[in-house]
């Protein structure tokens, strides 16, 4: 009788599991069974969180609901907990995990466009209890680095968080996927995940636009010059047109006047 007591709202009652998300509220409820006036007593590894300084100032307790709330918890905030009941000699723990979150460094976000030969770094920073991350390429899943696609844990110690190819080739050109897993997310069956599409370019492709924009005004510059020439050449014809008639009345008045004079 003494072992229930205490009843816990445990999300997963078999691992003493209790699941929050990161800035969110974390509550703990411990209900006491047995009538009585008994006191609550709350711990963090082993450590009374009055004690705890990383608590200090963002903690209260609900005596009367006999629950432990952190309205903001934070990643630290994962750990052992526990709660007794000194009088009666009972406790009971639980064990509480932060759920994953996963982004790409804000400064890979603009950068999807690469050109082939270069070196190509994508880290996935994931925040929660123990993260286990994974990449998709396509689709080929690695949790391991290969002769081609190097997985290195990053500053934070979370394992296969970078993704590196020294020398991009254009079979790389695919949508990249980060996933993290970690207890909470296998009770929920729902992993953290982030996408990012890699364009690969070819080496010579700059080079091919700028022949063609130089191909381009070499056109149109011949075009203008055929056009000018034609304009030119229109223009004369008219010219020559348009003073004939005034050389055959000037040839005509010089004969009349001729004609005069012999009379």
């Amino acid at each position: 009788m003494v072992r229930n007591v205490l009843l816990p709202n445990y999300d997963q009652a078999s691992t003493s599991l209790k699941i929050f998300d990161i800035a969110k509220a974390l509550t703990l409820g411990c209900n006491i069974t047995q009538e009585g006036n008994f006191e609550l007593s709350w711990a963090k590894d082993g450590k009374n969180v009055s004690e705890v300084e990383s608590l200090k100032d963002r903690f209260k307790i609900l005596a009367a609901e006999r629950k432990f709330v952190i309205s903001r918890a934070l990643e630290t905030d994962a750990g052992q907990y526990t709660c007794s009941v000194p009088q009666l000699g009972v406790s009971k723990s639980f064990n509480v995990v932060a759920n994953v979150v996963v982004k790409f460094e804000s400064t890979e976000i603009g950068k999807t466009n690469i050109v082939e030969g270069e070196r190509l770094t994508l880290h996935c920073i994931a925040y929660g209890t123990d993260p286990k991350i994974t990449w998709t390429v396509g689709n080929n899943t690695y949790n391991a680095s290969t002769d081609h696609i190097v997985l290195e844990e990053d500053e934070r110690g979370v394992e296969n968080a970078k993704l590196i190819i020294d020398s991009i080739k254009l079979d790389d050109y695919a949508d990249y996927t980060c996933e993290a897993r970690n207890n909470a997310t296998e009770f929920t069956g729902k992993p953290a995940q982030v996408l990012i599409t890699v364009r690969v370019r070819g080496k010579y492709a700059a080079l091919y636009v700028f022949l063609g924009i130089i191909v381009e005004v070499v056109l149109l510059c011949a075009i203008i010059l055929i056009c000018e020439k034609r304009r030119n050449k229109t223009e004369i014809e008219e010219s020559d047109t348009d003073q004939s008639p005034d050389q055959n009345k000037n040839g005509y008045h010089g004969n009349e006047s001729e004609l005069r004079q012999r009379k």
